[in-house]
Order: C-alpha cells, then structure tokens, then sequence
C-alpha cells in the first residue's frame, strides 16, 4: 500500500512489513506493530540526519530479533515516524540487518528496496547547515557494512559483548558525548575523534554554557595510547598544544 500519505510494504525480511503514517488502519491480532525506542537514534549536530552508528544497528539487530522471536505466528510491522528523514533511517536499518543477520549482499538489499519511490527517502548529508554539495546514498552506507563484514571487522552476534573486532561497551561508552565522541572507524587502523581544546587547570572535559562537553589533548592522549595509536592528525583549527601527544 502506498499513497501520498501512507506507506505499507512488505520487506525481504520474512514476515517482516514496513510503514509509515498507518495510523489509520486497524490491524487484527496476525500482526504486531513496533517502533524504534529512544536507544536507536542519531543525534545529529546541525542539519545531518545519519546514518545510525554501529550501537544503533546492533539494538536494531537485536530488537528485530526480539520481536521475530516473541511473535513466531505474527507478521511484523515496523513504523517509521512521518517524513523522508525516518524512513531513510528505518530502510537502512533493516537493510543493515539483511546484510549482517541474513548475509545478504548490498546489491542485494539495494533490489529489494526498489520499489522505494526516489522521493521517499533523502541522501545523507554533511554536518553542517550549508547547503549540501555531496549525498551519501543507502547503497554506499550498505557497501561499507557489507566490506566491514568481509573483512570480520564486524559481525552478527558472535557473543553480547563482541561483533566481530566491535567491543559493543566499549564503542557504546566513548561514542557518548559526554565520554569522548570517540569512534575507532577501523579497527586496529584509524580512530575518529571530536578536536580536543585547551582546559583550564589541564582538567579532562570542559561543558560550555549549552552543555557541550569538549576534552582535554591529555584526556585522549591517554585513550589513543591505550589504543596503540601512534599518529595524530587534526583536521580542524588548533585549540590546544599539541605536545599533549608527542611528549
């Protein structure tokens, strides 16, 4: 079912239906309806709306799993809120899952969203508010997983606490603003993190009048030691002496 106003479509997932703005119908006891609670998110920083971070598939992973599990004579609905945004992130969702759970390929996912309309979903953005001169589209967020995959950087479930070389609390824990922004995209080979600024006193975090938390060089210096990180690069303006990492 789709109109300009409601989506229902079965997916390749099995039993497994997306939509959107279905308010309006009424499903009979064959069918389960869920939504995304407030673990699976992307917060964004100006105008970028994804795609969801590792944590974010992982508890979707898991969630999806939960429901298929509890409801084995139900066919599933999985609802997305209204607007492009949503459902962009609620399709690569379930296409992050057919890849790592089901093993399917990026190719693959990307066929059977084809009856996706061209205008439903939106090409995911840079962080900023200026107007967008490059969109990442779902194909390309799924050709990452999918090489992620291949090379056992990530994979579904081998234990609750590792996916592959991804240590779920860990990447949980200093993904959190409040504990670093920190992300280690490859593992073993490149860490991401938020530009460090100058403390006062040397202390590790700073929160500015908005409630941003920034951190100290010292701060990650000791995070990317243990790590093993020997090469720091910046890539935004300096806010702090940088023999924080050399001495």
């Amino acid at each position: 079912v789709y109109s300009a106003n409601m989506l229902l479509h079965s997916t390749a997932v099995d039993r497994v239906y997306l939509a959107q703005n279905t308010e309006s119908l009424v499903f009979n006891d064959s069918f389960e309806t869920f939504a995304l609670n407030s673990s699976i998110s992307y917060q964004g920083y100006c105008d970028d709306f994804g795609p969801m971070n590792m944590s974010c598939i992982i508890d979707f992973i898991r969630l999806l799993e939960a429901k298929l599990k509890e409801s084995q004579d139900r066919k599933i609905i999985f609802s997305a809120d209204d607007g492009k945004r949503p459902l962009t992130n609620a399709v690569f969702l379930l296409g992050a899952y057919m890849i790592l759970k089901l093993e399917k390929t990026s190719a693959a996912v990307s066929e059977s969203f084809r009856w996706l309309h061209t205008d439903q979903v939106e090409p995911y953005r840079d962080a900023t508010y200026a107007r967008p001169d490059f969109g990442l589209e779902l194909i390309d967020c799924w050709r990452g997983l999918e090489k992620g995959m291949q090379r056992g950087w990530v994979r579904c479930g081998g234990s609750d606490f590792m996916w592959g070389e991804v240590d779920v609390d860990e990447y949980r824990h200093y993904d959190n603003p409040a504990n670093g922004d920190l992300q280690e995209v490859v593992p073993g080979k490149f860490v991401a993190l938020k530009g460090p600024v100058a403390t006062v006193d040397d202390r590790d975090f700073h929160d500015d009048a908005r409630g941003a938390r920034s951190f100290s060089p010292a701060f990650y210096a000791e995070i990317l030691h243990g790590m093993g990180v020997s090469t720091v690069v910046r890539l935004n303006e300096a806010r702090y002496d940088c023999r924080a990492f050399t001495d």
